[in-house]
This record gives structure tokens, C-alpha cells and sequence, in this order.
């Protein structure tokens, strides 16, 4: 090869080298420079998430007060007791399962703290759920990852809050039991 062909050869990978480089960088502006920054694209509307946050949960028997053994005596079936140090005026907090759904129980000094300040632990801790996994959650139960249970709806009864694995069916059909 010569002189000038290996310099033609050279110039050509060059070009190439510069064309990749002006695709990619026009690529990332592209793709960095769209989308819509509203507010209307940020956050829904207070009704929207109010409805969404209607359909996860439930309020019921507000006139009530249960305790463990109460939750025991409905064949809740407990696992593990949770320390109450990350959930505000949280007396206890119970692991367990019924009908094989996982359901947590937070327990509270009265129906109207479980009401308010249980309520919006709760609401919290679906939420975190939901922007983990998306609407049905992570799927973190695979060979080699811990099995952290993604909690979907809750259900306040008296004094107790229950996070419900799937949906606040499991929870209700246990606040059934626990009503008689």
C-alpha cells in the first residue's frame, strides 16, 4: 500500500470516527432535550391520587380495639415483630400471614391515631411500593434475592392498620373475622 492510499485509508476512518461522534452527541441532546417539564407531566392531580389512594384502602370498624391476640384468635398466622422505631406512634408491629396472603399489622393507642398518623404511614409505604415496581411491584421473590413483600392496599380496623400483600380483599376478609 502506499503513501497515499494508507493516508486516504486513514482520513477515512476519521470521518468515520467523526460522523459516530456527531450521531451520539446528537442523540444525548435529542433525548435530553425532550419531554415537557409542566407541572401537569410532574405530579396528578390531587383528586386523581385521592381515588387511586380510595381504591387501596378502607377504613372499618372505628369503634373497635383489637390487640394481638385478637389478630391471633381470627387465624392471622404471626411471623416476625417488627421494631416501631421507623413507624411513627406505632405501639407494635406484627408480621403474619392469613388465607396465604402476607399481611403486617400495626398496632396503635387508638382508632383515631391509626386514622391519621397510621393512615398516612401506610399510604407512604404503598407508595413506595408502587414507584419500586410499578403497579404490581417488584417481583423480588426470585432464587437468591430476599423476599421482601410488596404491599399494595391497607386497611385501618380500630386500632391497627394491615398493609395487604395484593389487594384489601386478604385484609377485609381478616377485619371479618376479627368483627365476630
Amino acid at each position: 500500500m502506499t503513501y497515499l492510499a494508507s493516508l486516504i485509508n486513514l482520513t477515512n476512518w476519521g470521518r468515520l470516527a467523526l460522523l459516530a461522534t456527531l450521531i451520539t452527541v446528537f442523540s444525548l441532546l435529542i433525548a435530553c432535550g425532550s419531554g415537557s417539564d409542566s407541572a401537569d407531566d410532574v405530579a396528578a392531580p390531587a383528586t386523581e391520587a385521592d381515588d387511586a389512594l380510595a381504591e387501596v384502602s378502607k377504613i372499618l370498624a372505628p369503634e373497635k380495639s383489637f390487640t394481638f391476640d385478637d389478630y391471633v384468635a381470627a387465624g392471622w398466622k404471626k411471623s416476625k415483630q417488627y421494631d416501631t422505631e421507623t413507624v411513627p406512634q406505632a405501639t407494635d408491629i406484627w408480621y403474619g400471614f392469613f388465607n396465604a396472603k402476607d399481611i403486617e399489622v400495626r398496632f396503635y393507642e387508638s382508632h383515631e391515631i391509626a386514622k391519621t398518623a397510621g393512615f398516612e404511614n401506610a399510604a407512604e409505604a404503598i407508595d413506595q411500593s408502587f414507584r419500586e415496581g410499578g403497579q404490581y411491584g417488584a417481583s423480588n421473590r426470585g432464587a437468591g434475592s430476599s423476599a421482601v413483600t410488596k404491599y399494595k392496599a391497607f386497611v385501618v380496623a380500630g386500632n391497627t392498620v394491615m398493609l395487604c400483600e395484593q389487594s384489601v380483599d386478604s385484609c377485609i376478609a381478616l377485619a371479618d373475622v376479627l368483627g365476630n
